[in-house]
């Protein structure tokens, strides 16, 4: 017998939603960046004897045990019995029907076995829906093509054309620290005020250091800051920030806290305080030296230039001798900055975590950022439509995944026009399980598909007692647009078999409906995790 939900979930979600700080309704998929934690995780039960208390708790992540942290995470559930097509369909059978996810011709499931890749149900698996962010699922795929997962993005000061002109280099970071870098985060894991410290260490072995005349270099990856179709709307009140190859940390787009206006000029102005602090002078416009701190506030913004290629190092060698790899090298080189004479570098978070925090955030400027980084390191422009285009090339070519009548109106999902079937996302997410594409796996483990109550844009979702059996066993990438609700990833069911599932609905109405919905697909997951089904 199935079960026959009296569903007053709209007033207990709303009410979830208020206390733990959630975007208004119909918003596009939770914003840009969260503060949400980035813990590893299993595919196990969390362990309740690993519970911590907090006093006041306010988001149900906070009254769930932490989660242990895994390098592999599949191979424990590899031996579990494959579920029965028919059994899963079964225990589907009440969400598959509900009247929150609107039209059923809107509508689409597809639940394949994670390591053979076994359909075990198709509901609408081939219709071109509107997807919002699990598009990005698409984009990590191809961007762990174009980029080595375990390069990093470089950021330097290098000698300019005159005498006391200093540049930035922008390597496509934009999660750098205004001051020290943090070695153990991934925002802000690269620092400006360690680079200027090395930058003040070298000035000052050729004498007096400074002052100096700032100038920043924002060739690499070039393209546009903000999408042309992208509506002034999703950038003024913070669902996405710009899409800048050099950028703050705390510049990234929160909800109703846009970005600036200008990000790589905003790092500039942090680099030259940091540069102040350690006691190199900034020559203003009008040649007047600049040494406190106070005084950068007016600092107008410096100019652009193109590192002069065919210098060399102070003596002649490598500028990166410890053989470091960086993403960033290659842009940068591109524009002589690898052959300039540096005077510093700092280096991001190994791309396979930059990735996996953008995926769990949902930052849709990171995806795009990090999409055209890896199309213009594959001999593309940062163009939208060829990024885009590369992308879609790429998954052919790469995964084999047959893209017939999609259409990707940029890499995040934010656009409309956007139109993708289910099949193709649980395809990608297969092999991404499997063992058979090992980067893109790296980056899905890494976090980079949160955890059902824990981490980022799932840190608020399934927290109904009808969505316990997924807490800890299951990981998704959330996508949500006004009309628009979906979510895919993976699932381990009671019998211990990983699954995969995508699933999404495109003409579910607004306001509560959303809500509701977004209950359903949570729903449906966890009786996947619920059911042996075999």
């Amino acid at each position: 017998m199935h079960r026959s939900h009296v569903r007053t979930v709209a007033s207990a979600l709303t009410l979830g939603a208020l206390l733990a700080g959630a975007p208004a309704l119909g918003a596009p998929d939770d914003g840009g960046a969260t503060s949400a934690p980035e813990d590893a995780v299993t595919t196990t039960s969390p362990d309740p004897a690993g519970a911590t208390s907090a006093p006041a708790p306010t988001s149900p992540a906070q009254v769930r045990p932490l989660i242990t942290t895994t390098t592999s995470p599949l191979g424990q559930v590899a031996d579990g019995p494959v579920p029965d097509p028919a059994q899963v369909e079964e225990a589907l059978e009440d969400e598959l029907d509900s009247r929150w996810l609107g039209p059923a011709n809107r509508r689409a499931v597809a639940v394949r076995d994670a390591l053979t890749g076994e359909h075990l149900l198709d509901r609408n698996a081939d219709r071109l829906l509107t997807p919002a962010s699990t598009t990005k699922i698409l984009a990590a795929a191809a961007v762990v093509t174009g980029l080595d997962v375990g390069d990093t993005f470089a950021t330097r000061a290098v000698r300019g054309a005159g005498p006391q002109d200093l540049v930035l280099v922008a390597g496509g970071d934009m999660l750098l620290a205004r001051g020290e870098g943090d070695p153990d985060a991934v925002a802000g894991h690269a620092g400006l005020g360690d680079l200027a410290a090395q930058v003040a260490e070298a000035l000052a072995e050729d004498g007096p250091g400074g002052p100096v005349r700032l100038q920043v270099d924002l060739g690499h990856a070039a393209g546009p800051d903000v999408l042309g179709s992208w509506t002034d709307l999703w950038v003024s009140e913070g669902y996405t920030g710009r899409i800048v190859q050099l950028g703050l940390e705390e510049d990234r787009a929160l909800p109703f806290y846009p970005s600036p206006d200008d990000p790589a000029q905003e790092a500039v102005r942090a680099f030259a305080a940091a540069l102040v602090q350690e006691g190199v002078a900034i020559l203003a416009e009008d040649g007047a030296e600049i040494s406190d701190p106070e005084d950068l506030a007016e600092l107008p913004d410096v100019p652009e230039v193109e590192v002069p290629p065919g210098e060399a190092t102070a003596d002649g060698t490598d500028p990166d001798p410890g053989g470091t790899t960086s993403a960033g090298d290659a842009g940068a080189a591109t524009q002589g900055a690898g052959v300039a004479e540096e005077l510093g570098v700092v280096r991001s978070a190994p791309v396979r975590d930059v990735l996996a925090l953008a995926l769990a955030t949902s930052d849709n400027a990171m995806v795009e950022q990090l999409s055209r980084q890896a199309a213009v390191a594959a001999g593309r422009s940062g163009d939208q439509q060829d990024v885009t285009a590369w992308v879609q090339e790429t998954l052919v070519s790469t995964y084999g995944v047959d893209l017939t009548g999609v259409e990707l109106a940029d890499t995040s999902g934010l656009s409309d026009g956007t139109r993708l079937p289910a099949r193709v996302v649980a395809d990608l997410l297969v092999m991404g399980a499997d063992g058979s594409h090992p980067d893109l796996q790296e980056v899905l483990a890494a976090g980079g598909l949160p955890i059902a109550g824990y981490t980022g844009t799932l840190a608020t979702r399934f927290h109904l007692p009808v969505h316990g059996p997924a807490i800890g066993t299951a990981r998704a990438k959330t996508g949500s647009l006004p009309g628009v609700t979906s979510l895919a990833g993976t699932v381990v069911t009671a019998d211990g078999r990983l699954l995969v599932y995508a699933l999404g609905a495109d003409r579910i109405g607004r306001d509560g409906a959303v809500l509701e919905a977004r209950s359903v697909l949570d729903e449906m997951v966890a009786e996947l995790a619920r059911c042996g089904c075999s």
